[in-house]
């Protein structure tokens, strides 16, 4: 009752929460924490309240039917109220933290494992796994071509003979299998041959 109760007593006062809050020589902040029931006033300040209004202890808690208990029973009862609204807002505050916590442990935990999980694809992309190098037959002449790539057939370095280089730009390609099927097909059509001359570890696909 006490928040309703302080909020309509105050309006009918004719009192802004502002003037009571600097008779109260609190921040207004407080006064609107109390009139929706956030938190309850201490005993000392309870009385002071009853006071400015020109209303008993009794009628600013809405205790009808009581108007002539003794002050310190209402008081003692405010004092409980107020204590367990601390516990509550205590426990609130706790979880909250705890909550907090467990958030940004996750969210750490999710960052650690996506930097050790970028780092390990970046060492895996530039590792090498295979290479393979050819001798092209063509107009009377050979040329040589080489080309390194990763696991996943990235090609990492390339290049052979001005010629050849200057027709297979490895700008166009990604994939090692592609390049390979471009250079057999463009030896091939210009009426030449092609011969594989070294082929480590990962073979591309004939």
């Amino acid at each position: 009752m006490l928040s309703q109760n302080l909020k309509n007593i105050r309006k009918n006062k004719g009192f802004t929460q502002e003037e009571l809050a600097c008779r109260l020589h609190v921040a207004r902040q407080t006064i609107s924490k109390w009139e929706k029931g956030y938190s309850v006033p201490d005993a000392q300040v309870l009385s002071e309240m009853a006071d400015i209004f020109e209303v008993s202890v009794a009628e600013l808690l809405g205790a009808e039917g009581i108007k002539n208990a003794e002050n310190d029973a209402l008081i003692e009862q405010l004092s409980r109220i107020n204590e367990q609204l601390a516990i509550k807002n205590r426990r609130a505050r706790r979880i909250w933290k705890t909550i907090i916590i467990v958030i940004l442990a996750f969210v750490i935990m999710f960052v650690s494992f996506a930097a050790i999980g970028f780092v390990s694809f970046n060492s895996d992309s530039n590792k090498e796994a295979g290479m393979t190098a050819w001798d092209c037959y063509l107009n009377g002449e050979v040329y040589s071509y080489q080309v390194t790539y990763n696991k996943n057939f990235q090609i990492l370095t390339g290049g052979g003979d001005a010629y050849l280089s200057n027709h297979i730009s490895l700008d166009q390609y990604d994939d090692a299998n592609e390049l390979a099927a471009h250079l057999h097909d463009y030896i091939i059509d210009h009426g030449g041959k092609i011969k594989v001359i070294a082929q480590d570890n990962l073979k591309l696909n004939e």
